[in-house]
């Protein structure tokens, strides 16, 4: 069941996440080695799919003999247990290995489901809590290496006994919008003629509103005077939420910051349209994939 009014890739994510069970170790371990039990492999951040492009969800017995590093158990999918499991090699040592099967990056998965579909809040889920582990192994206090526990919601310092928990980061993604036209821009690590909305982290002691102003007024120099909330969606590169919105801005006047941003332009309803339906030949805007496409389709409408 939705529960946004724009259901965002990667979100909706059907999985019962079961918390309780996390803190359970006989109960984990039974249920990892239950006929029941899926696991989802990844291999140098690419998922295991199948031909159209959803999840190849292997058995426990299946991954007996594979050579499984960080595994981390996902949540229930109507009772069965779901797992996402790291493998541990080169792409060349499983050559053959999976016929029906191939690794594919997780943007590639959502361009080929071409909607907002619900398998990909899994993904979403295990990429970002597979990352984690990956960049968070020693113990930020103290250096020792830490150990995965609760199920891989947490590590925990065998030195210090510190604990350490999975991160997300929160970025603000929004449409400058003053009358009839909205900002959008272009950042240097773009191609030319592929416009966007602008974007940028948030930082501690920030709400979502003052860090829109602060970003508008840092990329573009423009002056936001009311902020709206429009839709999220999780971004597993590798953990952040973005939070779109829009604000409404003094004027149009645009004083760039040339490091962040190389070509800004204000555009009208009707050219967002077009570009949305790839029908502009003056510039592209993000695929729906990205939660910029959703806020220029929202404005546009």
């Amino acid at each position: 069941m939705a529960l946004q009014a724009i259901q965002s890739f990667f979100s909706g994510n059907p999985l019962d996440r079961a918390d309780h069970l996390r803190k359970e170790p006989t109960t984990m371990v039974d249920m990892l080695q239950s006929t029941e039990a899926g696991f989802m492999l990844m291999l140098n951040g690419e998922i295991l799919s199948d031909q159209v492009g959803a999840i190849h969800w292997l058995s426990y017995r299946q991954c007996a003999y594979l050579p499984l590093g960080t595994q981390v158990f996902l949540g229930l999918e109507d009772g069965a247990p779901r797992y996402a499991a790291e493998l541990e090699g080169e792409p060349a040592n499983f050559d053959g290995l999976f016929p029906d099967a191939k690794f594919r990056d997780a943007r590639a998965l959502g361009m080929k489901a071409g909607f907002a579909h619900p398998e990909l809040g899994i993904v979403a889920q295990a990429k970002s809590m597979l990352s984690w582990h990956d960049s968070h192994r020693f113990c930020a206090k103290c250096g020792a290496e830490s150990a995965l526990v609760k199920a891989g919601y947490e590590r925990l310092c065998p030195t210090c006994n510190a604990s350490h928990f999975p991160r997300t980061d929160p970025v603000v993604i929004m449409l400058a919008c003053h009358g009839d036209e909205a900002l959008v821009g272009r950042g240097p690590q773009l191609p030319p003629g592929y416009f966007s909305a602008l974007a940028g982290f948030m930082e501690p002691g920030e709400t979502i509103e003052t860090a829109v102003a602060r970003e508008l007024m840092e990329e573009a120099g423009v002056e936001a005077t009311s902020v709206q909330i429009i839709a999220n969606q999780p971004w597993p590169w590798p953990s952040s939420l973005m939070i779109g919105c829009t604000a409404e801005v003094k004027d149009k006047k645009l004083t760039l910051d040339e490091t962040e941003i190389d070509d800004a332009r204000w555009i009208t309803r009707a050219q967002a349209t077009a570009a949305l339906v790839g029908e502009s030949s003056d510039f592209m805007v993000p695929p729906p994939i990205a939660i910029a496409h959703d806020l220029i389709k929202y404005w546009a409408a």
